[in-house]
């Protein structure tokens, strides 16, 4: 299935610091996934949570290596800058919305975490963040 053009959604290294983040934790509760990314600044540990809502799947894998759904160049671009992107022409986010009939908003998401070399494939109804930068 093709992905398509990617669009960036949020540039984790305007609250990160340069290193990236030290750590990633990933939990699912219910059609919820929260993914803690957490950071060492000058002032402790701090930690925001990206937060999607209504999941229908998800996978976290190591990165760079083989995909199930392989990005083209300029996606694997974005993915390297550690920004969480969308792909608003995905097949696969299509046929989850056509596997609810239209009555679901289904969106594709990947975010690559640089420092922890892992990469998040998310296809969910949103995404928001929360917590406060250093």
């Amino acid at each position: 299935m093709k992905i398509g053009r990617s669009q960036d959604i949020l540039d984790l290294y305007d609250w990160l610091p340069g290193h990236g983040e030290s750590g990633v934790k990933v939990k699912a509760e219910g059609t919820e996934l929260q993914v803690a990314v957490v950071s060492d600044g000058a002032t402790g540990t701090s930690e925001r949570t990206l937060r999607f809502s209504s999941v229908c799947s998800f996978y976290m894998q190591a990165f760079p290596g083989p995909s199930m759904l392989e990005p083209g160049d300029a996606e694997t671009a974005a993915l390297l800058r550690g920004v969480l992107v969308e792909y608003p022409e995905s097949d696969v986010a299509k046929a989850w919305q056509g596997h609810f009939s239209g009555l679901k908003d289904v969106r594709h998401y990947s975010v690559a975490f640089l420092a922890e070399n892992l990469l998040l494939v998310v296809l969910a109804g949103n995404v928001s963040v929360n917590g406060r930068p250093d």
